[in-house]
């Protein structure tokens, strides 16, 4: 009971580590899908915000100001046929197209009806974005993105401009990032239709994503899914992020099978080598119980061939005693050193002695085995260290010899290290060397060390993986702001052609919003270079971007001025710094628009929070101004990353001039 008791407890706590091993490889690599998921559903929605932008910038065309179609048709169709989207259309709030580059000239006399997105901008004032629907012309798949023409800021919407997009462009962002093998990429509109996927797209194009993912996320915006019946035959698992603005869903699955078929097949080759050291132990204790019953049974029998001499049959069954105590004794020693070698070979563990004066290495078998070398019982004398430096690695020799001869030298009483080594058969494994220096008498330090060989190569090769998969998310992330860069300075050119085509007034207008495209993108920049590190300076980086507005909107403009007030050693990783850096920038952009003097940027920590403000000297807000409530884009962008950053974003109505108060929580 006692060999068994010992051989559950080994296999139990073996057991439970590998099981352990397994489950967190697991949940790395759940927490990477969840971040690769996340990136291509910011790329989405750069996707979105790029279509914005360009429709935004024809909205300001004169010939539509003007309702001359004829003119502006000619300016669309450029636009058409240089950024690959499938129509432009202009539409009435009688519901009718005006101007479509993607119809003929009879079907828009005859009445073309304007998409349900269009007509909701009438209604909401804002932006609004489509599900997948076929077209109208050859029944291509298509997404609609409508805004509003207003002839003022705070005028009634009188047109509606809208471009149809491709659902194509969306797979085109699906393949550019190198995803791994058996991973699937696909994208949902918000009713849980498939616009784009990576895998037999044909036939998975606008049909509904399963009720049990669309439930799963009704509430919240990101997470993981297993066990999902999809597309493929087997179970998937999968992780699901919504684009934070326009709410369009990414989703990333890949076969649920090779989440756990290494786990179980790990554990049950392990539990029937558990199985099989179990059996040899309760044999052995059997055979030793019947050995020591016999011996006892012996003893207990009278000497008839004593006779008279008592003294002489007494010292016969005494030595005979000692000599089956002594058997018994051995029996066992040889029994628990089988069962002890038999459960270091189960773990993959070694023990050795080395004799640094005399150079010669002994170990045990499971050492041996280690070695790639044939042993077999007991403890065996080994080779000279000499020859096991032959196996290691030349790029690991000189840590290896530097280890020994600072042992053999006494300036070391202690060895660890790991090697690489070359095998008997060939095979390259991981080794992890650890050892002692044995004390001697009277202080003295007796020169043999005595240590463990451990089989490390399992560690080392889920280490490689990780780093391999965090190379690859950081290409994905490299990847993800070249093409916002990209996108920004696409913006910025036709912004530019747009100018060079529009009234003076017109033309000053585009050329601002060219300069404001630009101040985003040196935001972009300096966020950029802010994703080395896992906690970002705030001071340093706020310093900056404000030098950065400095010389792009306040140079050459007397009286007006920008100035940083930031409380010292404040820090925030770059993922929570990218979306206040967005914000400030909005809000000092709108305080240099609108307001009046120097504009200050106050940064200062209050409690747990992160308390931004930012003031000028002009007569502040309008009466009953609300953020919440407010048309203008960049307010609304602000608003929305606030928002997403977990922050809140409030006026405060008792300052001298305008200031406006943005609180983020720190933790």
């Amino acid at each position: 009971m006692l060999v068994l008791g010992l051989v559950a407890a080994l296999a139990g706590l073996t057991g439970l580590a590998l099981w352990q091993a397994h489950s967190a490889a697991r949940i790395e690599y759940k927490a990477q899908m969840l971040a690769t998921t996340r990136a291509l559903a910011r790329v989405v929605d750069h996707e979105f915000l790029w279509a914005e932008a360009l429709v935004h910038g024809l909205a300001f065309n004169p010939a539509l100001l003007a309702r001359d179609y004829g003119s502006f048709l000619d300016a669309a169709h450029a636009v058409t046929e240089a950024l690959g989207v499938l129509a432009i259309s202009v539409s009435t709030p009688d519901g009718m197209q005006r101007m479509n580059t993607g119809a003929l000239p009879e079907d828009i006399a005859a009445g073309l009806p304007a998409p349900p997105e269009v007509m909701r901008v009438f209604q909401t004032g804002r932006t609004e974005i489509g599900d997948l629907a076929a077209g109208c012309a050859n029944g291509q798949r298509r997404i609609v993105l409508a805004v509003p023409v207003r002839a003022a800021p705070t005028a009634p919407v009188q047109q509606v401009l809208s471009v149809t997009l491709p659902s194509s462009r969306l797979s085109a962002l699906l393949v550019q990032p190198e995803l791994p093998p058996g991973w699937v990429a696909t994208v949902l509109d918000r009713s849980n239709t498939i616009v784009a996927r990576t895998r037999r797209e044909a036939e998975a194009l606008g049909l509904p994503a399963p009720a049990r993912l669309r439930d799963a996320f009704v509430v919240k915006d990101e997470g993981m899914v297993e066990a999902l019946h999809w597309l493929e035959a087997e179970p998937v698992t999968a992780a699901v992020a919504r684009t934070p603005v326009f709410r369009y869903t990414v989703a990333i699955s890949t076969p649920e099978p090779g989440f756990s078929a290494a786990r179980y097949a790990s554990v049950r080759d392990f539990a029937g080598l558990v199985m099989l050291v179990a059996a040899a132990a309760l044999a052995m204790t059997l055979l030793l119980t019947r050995r020591l019953g016999l011996a006892l049974r012996r003893l207990a029998r009278p000497d008839a061939a004593g006779g008279g001499l008592a003294e002489l049959a007494e010292l016969s069954a005494s030595l005979a005693s000692e000599r089956a105590a002594r058997d018994a004794a051995e029996r066992a020693a040889h029994d628990h050193a089988a069962w002890l070698e038999a459960a270091q070979q189960a773990a993959e563990i070694g023990v050795w002695e080395w004799c640094a004066t005399a150079d010669r290495l002994h170990w045990s078998i499971g050492v041996a085995t280690l070695l790639g070398l044939h042993a077999s019982g007991g403890v065996r004398p080994g080779l000279v260290m000499r020859r096991l430096r032959r196996r290691v690695l030349p790029a690991d020799r000189a840590a290896f010899d530097a280890a020994m001869d600072a042992v053999r030298a006494g300036r070391s009483d202690d060895i660890g290290l790991e090697f690489r080594l070359r095998r008997a058969d060939g095979a390259l494994r991981w080794l992890r060397v650890q050892g002692s220096r044995m004390p001697g008498r009277r202080g003295e330090k007796a020169p043999r060390v005595l240590g463990a060989l451990l089989d490390v190569t399992a560690r080392r090769a889920w280490e490689a993986d990780g780093e391999a998969l965090l190379r690859k998310q950081e290409f994905l992330a490299g990847e993800i702001h070249h093409r916002v860069k990209n996108s920004l300075q696409r913006v910025v050119g036709l912004l530019l052609m747009q100018a060079q085509r529009a009234t003076p007034e017109a033309a000053a207008q585009l050329r601002d919003a060219a300069g404001r495209v630009v101040t985003f993108a040196a935001v972009h920049r300096r966020l950029y270079e802010a994703l080395g590190s896992n906690q970002s300076d705030v001071g340093s980086y706020f310093n900056g971007l404000v030098e950065d507005l400095r010389s792009s909107l306040v140079r050459g403009v007397a009286g007006r001025d920008l100035r940083l007030v930031v409380e010292p050693e404040m820090l925030l990783t770059p993922e929570r710094l990218s979306p206040l850096g967005i914000v400030v920038t909005e809000l000092l952009t709108n305080a240099l628009k609108y307001g009046a003097g120097t504009v200050t940027l106050r940064i200062a920590g209050e409690g747990t929070d992160i308390v931004v403000a930012v003031e000028d000297e002009g007569p502040g807000f309008p009466p009953g101004f609300e953020p919440r409530q407010s048309r203008g884009l960049g307010m609304r962008v602000a608003m929305a990353l606030t928002r997403e950053a977990g922050a809140t974003l409030e006026i405060d109505r008792a300052a001298a001039g305008g200031r406006v108060v943005v609180r983020l929580p720190q933790g």
